[in-house]
């Protein structure tokens, strides 16, 4: 499953690696937009198979940020 931006934004922080095993509502990264970080978490538990993204990026809304297999 995709974890996708829930907002246009800047990527602040990746606080997740391949391999990493999260809970429902880990924070997986942060996202700067309007000024404000904001915390973008796991829809579920899972495994993290891929992240999409490194700090710095600009993102779209909708753009997929990392995959987890659950």
């Amino acid at each position: 499953m995709d974890v996708a931006a829930p907002w246009p934004g800047i990527v602040q922080e990746v606080m997740v690696a391949v391999g990493d095993s999260v809970q429902e509502e880990d924070e997986l990264l942060a996202l700067e937009s309007m000024k404000m970080i904001n915390p973008v978490t796991a829809p579920a538990a899972g495994r993290v198979t891929a992240i999409h993204v490194a700090i710095g990026d600009i993102v779209a809304a909708g753009a997929p940020l990392v995959t987890l297999e659950r």
